[in-house]
């Protein structure tokens, strides 16, 4: 396995697979066919190295795998684990509509940081061999693709992953959900599956990406936006509310439009606020901010207004300042006090959101008809109750701007309700291994609840506030640490970090640092 030298270009995919060379399908079939994990008293290597287990095969685990596998020795087995039988994908990548769109522009979601057209040039090719794609969109913002497609692209990188290390076993796959962790760092760890094997670890990198929230008992409540429940057939002459008028809301709108449902869609939430669009815009430099801005939220919004005032003085859009902020918002992030990020959560949370997540055109032209249409109504206000009845679910909440005065309420019938607001605090998943975790400080809550707590190095904290040296976790779950770390471009750079933390971790000899994201 090799990777060109620095400065080199390369025409071909991760470790050397052509760009134009199409993806295996991913599925449990496939996976029949490719060397998983031995049966546990073959556990080791043959030099007798345990793995490094990666939990979690989506996005965050499959790229901190190959980060991992590109730094490893080959006698140092990876072994990545998924309870799905769908590997690379995860549920945002998971679909096969192409009217999922990617909401950030393809030329910004390589896989890889240091080759940033990666993804780009992986669908260039595949046109140029195959003519036109399915889930290509060419608009005046940029090239925009499909998840599913995007899904497609990483399984290829895994794939081809899979077949170079076939002749020593260094990756291995392992189709199962692992409910516990037990052990400590000398000794390494021990993976309990829900198969009932327990398999022995050197190491653990989480990579469980968003948790699932705690699903509704009634089948017309949808906790989960993606699950089952949620795609059910619809009643075309019936309302359907979503909870969050977000990105999640903005694709389960517009697929719910492209499958043929013609009903009314309610989607509320406090701010009634929905994502911006994308547009083409000039560069703009990263601002250089004092020490007093960086540690005050109001401070810091007086500048960043500012700069958006001088960029347009020059002609130049408000989100190219937006996407400046990129390379140090987690530093300032970091650099807030505990009384200022939950200033920030309460109060310019929402409106940084729409600014920084865009709608791609395409469904933001949707979207825009379906509200002009009368189809789509966006309404601001708090749920106050959930009641389900007979045929339909009653929802009542208070306008944004009503008194507390309870006549003020507006109560609306609904057929389903799915919740698309996402995880607020880490306290409501039912994600087992994650509950087990907590239970018994293994892991801890950051300061805001949002998700686990890590060190620079992204080592996980331990309930008694020790460091676990040899557990790392990276993306969605490190949120509150690090705030923008949900996105492709944030959570591949974290990737890179945690495999030169795990190199690091298991050289004798090397030296014990931590690397500042």
């Amino acid at each position: 396995m090799t990777t060109p030298a620095k400065g080199e270009t390369s025409s071909t995919d991760l470790l050397g697979q052509p760009l134009g060379e199409p993806p295996l399908p991913g599925t449990a079939e496939a996976l029949m066919a490719l060397p998983l994990f031995p049966a546990p008293a073959e556990a080791a290597s043959p030099a007798g190295k345990q793995p490094i287990a990666v939990i979690g095969a989506g996005f965050s685990g499959t790229i901190a795998t190959l980060q991992l596998l590109r730094r490893l020795p080959p006698d140092q087995p990876v072994l990545l684990c998924e309870r799905s039988p769908d590997f690379a994908r995860g549920v945002a990548y998971a679909t096969g509509d192409n009217d999922h769109l990617l909401n950030v522009r393809a030329a910004n979601m390589s896989a890889l940081p240091d080759e940033p057209l990666h993804f780009q040039d992986w669908l260039r090719r595949r046109a140029a061999d195959g003519g036109a794609v399915a889930g290509v969109f060419e608009t005046s913002a940029g090239l925009f693709a499909s998840r599913g497609l995007y899904g497609q692209y990483l399984r290829s990188i895994l794939d081809y992953a899979m077949r170079e290390t076939a002749g020593h076993a260094q990756l291995r796959l392992l189709p199962d959900e692992v409910l516990d962790i037990v052990g400590g760092d000398q000794g390494g760890y021990e993976l309990v599956c829900a198969s009932g094997q327990r398999l022995r670890v050197a190491g653990v990198v989480l990579a469980v990406g968003n948790l699932p929230p705690e699903e509704s008992e009634d089948p017309r409540i949808c906790g989960n936006p993606w699950g089952e429940k949620a795609w059910r057939p619809l009643d075309p002459g019936r309302r359907v509310m979503i909870v969050g008028t977000g990105l999640t809301m903005v694709d389960l709108a517009v697929a719910m439009r492209k499958r043929g449902f013609t009903g009314g869609i309610v989607a509320l939430s406090r701010g009634g606020l929905l994502p911006t669009r994308h547009a083409k815009a000039a560069a703009w430099p990263t601002p250089q901010f004092t020490m007093a801005e960086e540690n005050s939220l109001r401070l810091l919004m007086a500048r960043l207004r500012e700069e958006v005032l001088a960029a347009a003085e020059q002609g130049i859009d408000w989100r190219a300042v937006i996407d400046s902020m990129r390379p140090i918002t987690a530093s300032i992030w970091g650099r807030l006090s505990l009384a200022e990020r939950e200033r920030f959560l309460r109060h310019a949370r929402r409106a940084w959101d729409i600014h920084r997540h865009r709608m791609a055109p395409p469904h933001a032209e949707m979207i825009g008809s379906m509200i002009a249409e009368g189809t789509l109504n966006v309404a601001a206000g708090r749920i106050r109750a959930m009641e389900p009845q007979d045929d339909c679910v009653r929802v009542r909440y208070t306008p944004r701007h009503a008194t507390r005065d309870a006549a003020e309420d507006v109560s609306i019938e609904v057929q389903r309700v799915i919740m698309a607001s996402g995880l607020e605090h880490i306290s409501r998943t039912r994600d087992p291994l994650m509950q087990r975790l907590l239970d018994r400080g293994l892991v801890r809550m950051d300061r805001q609840g949002m998700g686990i707590d890590v060190t620079d190095g992204l080592n996980v904290v331990r309930g008694d506030e020790t460091i676990a040296e040899r557990i790392w976790a990276l993306g969605p779950i490190v949120r509150g640490v690090f705030w923008e770390c949900v996105a492709v471009p944030d959570i591949r750079v974290q990737a890179a970090h945690a495999a030169v933390g795990v190199v690091a971790r298991l050289r004798e000899d090397a030296p014990r640092w931590s690397f500042i994201i």
